[in-house]
């Protein structure tokens, strides 16, 4: 962590200013060390030159749940580059960076669950200074190898957080970005959205993605084959456990679907007025598992066309695998 990054940051318990204590330093860059809130004292380690500022003081399910979100991403590092390598998942990385694009990036940006940093990278070879945040240490170590390997490393910062209890300042952030649903595990996320819209300046931008509780082809394969449980767990509306078989291991992930209106609304109450809604993977599932094989072919490339054209246009824009949400601060 670069000294200069400590101006950035708040408690996340009680958004208050931090002390920067050095144990360890090579140049600007704290190895090791400690950020102490001036206001209720809690401390927060440096380790390796990543800040840790996950809530603390947990206590009985709210622990457990915090606890197995990050768990849950330390497992699936191993795994995760190799089944989301696959057409579908490639076609809806293209979605993404072309939303990005459209936020006309610039300045100091804040990215939300950065996971192994493809986002990040992204936004940094377009010349933005990128603060990247994860819940999980082992996907921010690897996001850093890998701005190591490409030379962007001055360009990027890494920070320990969950999405629901962001330590930084307010108004310091041009724009925010949280895709692939990392607002779907943040179980106090209206709190999240709102320390969203405080760091972002005046003009600020804020796009996200989130698993849609009323995606089309789930709604139709669970009809057309009966799945009667897989439609009550979405009727009911509840948070459930998203379950994998990582390593030797079943691990489940706390897991909140939104739907479109839900999104806007939570939005609109963190404060945030003008907000597009817009779909991605429309006609097509989300598929985790591996396919040599990056490019959409036949019907799949024909339908990927069509959702191309309606993305942002009303029913079909609330009724993809994901809803896309840019909104802005005013």
């Amino acid at each position: 962590m670069r000294i200069g990054t400590a101006d950035l940051l708040a408690c996340p318990i009680c958004r208050s200013a931090l002390r920067l204590e050095i144990h360890s330093a090579r140049g600007d860059e704290v190895l090791d060390g400690a950020l102490r809130c001036l206001r209720c004292g809690r401390e927060f380690e440096i380790a390796d030159g990543i800040p840790r500022l996950l809530p603390s003081k947990l206590r009985g399910i709210e622990r457990q749940v915090y606890g197995s979100i990050a768990s849950y991403y330390d497992a699936y590092l191993p795994i995760m580059e190799y089944i989301y390598h696959n057409a579908r998942i490639a076609y809806m990385r293209k979605v993404e960076d072309a939303c990005i694009r459209l936020t006309r990036p610039h300045g100091l940006v804040l990215d939300i669950g950065c996971g192994i940093g493809r986002q990040s990278l992204l936004l940094a070879r377009l010349g933005c200074d990128v603060v990247a945040t994860d819940i999980s240490r082992e996907m921010l170590l690897r996001a850093r190898e890998r701005a190591f390997r490409e030379g962007l490393e001055h360009r990027l910062e890494f920070v320990q957080a969950s999405a629901d209890a962001l330590p930084f300042k307010p108004r310091v952030f041009d724009r925010a970005y949280s895709l692939f649903g990392a607002f779907n595990h943040a179980p106090r996320y209206v709190l999240g959205f709102k320390r969203v819209f405080k760091s972002l300046k005046k003009g600020g931008a804020f796009l996200l993605s989130v698993l849609n509780r009323y995606q089309l082809t789930w709604w139709l394969e669970a009809i057309l084959r009966h799945r009667k449980k897989q439609l009550m767990r979405v009727l009911t509306k509840k948070p459930y456990y998203l379950t994998m078989k990582l390593g030797r291991k079943r691990r489940g992930l706390w897991t909140k679907l939104f739907s479109a209106w839900e999104l806007k609304s939570s939005l609109r109450r963190a404060g945030f007025k003008k907000i597009r809604i817009g779909c991605v993977l429309l006609f097509l599932r989300p598929k985790f598992r591996y396919e040599p094989d990056l490019e959409l072919r036949g019907l799949e490339a024909s339908l990927a066309g069509i959702e191309e054209a309606l993305r942002w246009f009303p029913p079909f824009s609330s009724l993809g695998a994901y809803i896309m949400a840019l909104a802005e601060k005013r």
